[in-house]
């Protein structure tokens, strides 16, 4: 009688080797209409080949609340995906940040359903083993790297024509902020800093059109997977 049920986990777990959970964020002050980070996260394919493997790309917008991206973590962790892929907007950014920490402290402002985080820090799971002095963590996956690949390979070009905006495609970036981008990017590095990667993406148009961004995003999902498959060859 067992054995089918033991089928059915073995099945599970090899359908998560190959899921990729992606996250944009919904409204919040400045941004009350559309959150470019989910308009882009929305694009995605819902699978993605690559070099003979199929990934399966889970999509999911969470509300800028401190307790929805505690249930959201608590959730997507419990499936022990292959990757995880945060997404947020930068208000005053013109092209797209690959961030490569995040910090537990100053978590000071309020969410949009004007909720507080307690003592301004957020409680993690592993958070003895994996914080250092300074406070942080840092993401293990080679974000230097991966802002190299994707900018080389990448045949997407901003088309705002605003000479104020620059024409980078993306860098990377260690200010995640002290907002809900970088308290989801802290709760996710505390679960596996080595399949967690946050991305910082500029207002719709400025200079990316959704499409655009949902390319370059895609690209840079496709880096964080040959950085993964890499490491779990060495690991063995």
């Amino acid at each position: 009688m067992a054995q089918p049920q033991l089928k059915s986990v073995v099945a599970a777990e090899e359908a998560n080797k190959n899921l990729i959970i992606v996250t944009g964020f919904g409204p919040f002050v400045g941004h009350e209409d559309v959150n470019a980070s989910w308009e882009a996260v929305r694009l995605l394919p819902d699978e993605l080949p690559w070099h003979g493997h199929h990934y399966k790309l889970e999509k999911r917008e969470v509300p800028v609340e401190y307790d929805a991206v505690d249930k959201a973590v608590e959730e997507i962790w419990s499936h022990n995906p292959q990757l995880v892929i945060h997404c947020g907007v930068h208000g005053i950014a013109s092209c797209i940040h690959v961030e490569k920490l995040a910090y537990n402290h100053k978590f000071t402002r309020p969410d949009y359903a004007r909720q507080r985080l307690p003592k301004s820090s957020a409680c993690l799971v592993n958070c003895n083993t994996n914080m250092n002095d300074n406070h942080t963590l840092h993401c293990g996956l080679d974000v230097e790297k991966i802002v190299e690949v994707v900018a080389s390979s990448c045949e997407c070009t901003p088309t705002a024509t605003d000479d104020a905006i620059q024409s980078t495609v993306l860098q990377s970036s260690d200010d995640v902020g002290n907002y809900l981008c970088g308290y989801i990017y802290l709760k996710s590095l505390d679960r596996n800093r080595n399949r967690t990667l946050f991305i910082h993406v500029p207002p719709i148009n400025r200079p990316f059109t959704s499409e655009e961004t949902k390319e370059v995003v895609l690209r840079i999902i496709e880096e964080c997977i040959r950085q993964v498959t890499e490491n779990e060859k060495v690991d063995c």
